[in-house]
């Protein structure tokens, strides 16, 4: 019986390491958590609440808080269309991608709600926080060019940088999203 216990816990600890390494090397965003029952979920056309919340076990992290806190800065920003600020929660890299003028016509019509941090992975050079999130755009600016809505679920390498927590740019496979 022992045997069985100890043979069963090394193959889920050799998957989990497997799932962790394809997630942090570039490969496909695993299948996300379903929220909690007590999280509101955006209808058609409707973003959501703007309030970054954690999955329990998020919420147990110790990163989370922080996790947190950095997200909502960045949600904020990009539903109030402030650059600057949002330019303090992301890598020097991924501002550099992104200067004020193309962020601000491809964010114009942008608002974000419904944000659940559903992971925090470690990884050798920060971690990786993997959320789901609703956006809301004119249709032309969505990345499909026809949904005036998306759920999202994305993978974000977490790095500090300048003494702080910093978003790095998200990997393409790392983002998906469907039509609300």
């Amino acid at each position: 019986m022992l045997i069985v216990l100890v043979v069963g816990a090394g193959a889920a600890a050799g998957y989990g390491l497997r799932e962790l390494a394809a997630r942090t090397s570039g490969g496909p965003l695993g299948t996300a958590a379903a929220p909690p029952a007590t999280t509101t979920t955006a209808g058609a056309g409707d973003a959501g609440p703007p309030a970054v919340k954690l999955a329990a076990d998020v919420a147990a992290d110790p990163e989370g808080a922080e996790v947190q806190t950095l997200l909502q800065r960045h949600f904020d920003a990009i539903n109030n269309g402030n650059y600057e600020v949002w330019q303090t929660t992301v890598t020097r890299q991924r501002a550099a991608a992104f200067p004020k003028q193309k962020w601000l016509d491809q964010y114009r019509t942008t608002t974000d709600g419904t944000i659940l941090v559903q992971r925090i992975e470690p990884t050798t050079s920060g971690s990786v926080v993997l959320i789901s999130f609703t956006s809301t755009q004119d249709r032309a600016l969505a990345p499909d060019q026809q949904s005036a809505c998306l759920r999202w679920r994305v993978g974000y390498p977490v790095v500090t940088e300048r003494d702080q927590l910093r978003l790095g740019p998200s990997e393409p496979a790392t983002s998906q999203y469907t039509a609300c």
